[in-house]
């Protein structure tokens, strides 16, 4: 699933460069339980307001020191994919079956697109319509031909001429 092309889907108006973030940072080391002891050490940046809770990178940052660890003892090594890591929206971040139902709509939607005309195809395209526009000016003309001649051979036959 592409999680910013479901939540354009869900908010065609939003802006992904202010609006939101989505991130996919690949693999990543993840700390198992019992390993913040032996190697996970915690720097206070700014101690969160009395109504507020820690947030990560803000208040706190984490640095862990992978080479005091072993590799499927304390840590794992997990991809975890697409996930929205700035949201300004007004809205409440989409969730998890939101984002899904959003990404199978997308995809509808673009399988149910027709198809786009290459250059040569539109040229092509606008070709055709202009010939059909020039046979139907043509037989428009040759119509007021006749009409025009038949009106002088009545004007002639009256003797009006």
């Amino acid at each position: 699933m592409n999680i910013a092309l479901a939540i354009m889907n869900l908010y065609p108006n939003a802006d992904p460069m202010r609006d939101f973030t989505v991130q996919d940072n690949g693999p990543e080391p993840v700390l198992r339980e019992g390993a913040e002891e032996k190697g996970k050490v915690r720097y206070e940046i700014k101690p969160p307001e009395e109504d507020e809770h820690p947030v990560e990178d803000v208040h706190y940052r984490y640095v862990v020191d992978f080479n005091r660890l072993e590799e499927g003892v304390d840590y794992d090594i997990v991809e975890r994919g697409q996930f929205i890591a700035v949201w300004n929206l007004d809205k409440p971040q989409p969730t998890e079956e939101e984002l899904q139902a959003a990404w199978a709509a997308y995809l509808e939607a673009e399988a149910n697109k027709p198809p786009e005309l290459t250059e040569t195809e539109q040229l092509r395209a606008d070709n055709a319509a202009l010939l059909l526009e020039l046979v139907q000016t043509q037989a428009r003309q040759d119509q007021a031909e006749q009409d025009q001649a038949a009106l002088l051979l009545s004007l002639v036959e009256g003797g009006v001429l």
